[in-house]
């Protein structure tokens, strides 16, 4: 199986969702910061959001599954199958070498108090309307 699959549903899941619930891992939800103004630097930052990942059970809403099922015209039961071999390979990636890259929107990694954590990239954009927008640094 590609090892981008599931991370490139997932991204394109969070594209029109707030929240995908991945059972067994956690789930990934978005976080929105609205423009911002640092009056010490003089700049004007757009709006941004980001993607934060909880490693807590939650009430599975089964989007994942249903969605990784329709992509891969396969039954649900053989999506949730696909989806929990993956979370295997995290988890065996995790246990090898302290992280396991989830696309290209960032990383999981153990955090000092030994959970599964993430580490989202700059590089990636989930906010499309403001694609492209950098900070403005204004001048008197």
């Amino acid at each position: 199986m590609d090892e981008n699959l599931i991370p490139n549903i997932i991204c394109e899941l969070l594209e029109n969702n707030k929240k995908i619930i991945i059972v067994g891992l956690g789930y990934f939800e978005i976080t929105h910061q609205s423009a911002s103004y640092d009056s010490e630097t003089e700049t004007l930052y757009p709006p941004m959001n980001f993607l934060c990942f909880k490693n807590t059970d939650v009430k599975p809403d089964n989007i994942l599954v249903k969605n990784v099922a329709k992509k891969l015209d396969i039954s649900e039961n053989e999506a949730s199958e696909k989806i929990s071999s993956w979370i295997d390979e995290i988890c065996m990636q995790l246990a090898e070498s302290q992280s396991a890259a989830f696309g290209k929107a960032g990383e999981f990694f153990i955090d000092d108090e030994g959970k599964i954590a993430f580490r989202f990239s700059d590089k990636t954009n989930i906010l499309k309307d403001n694609y492209g927008l950098k900070e403005i640094y204004l001048q008197k």
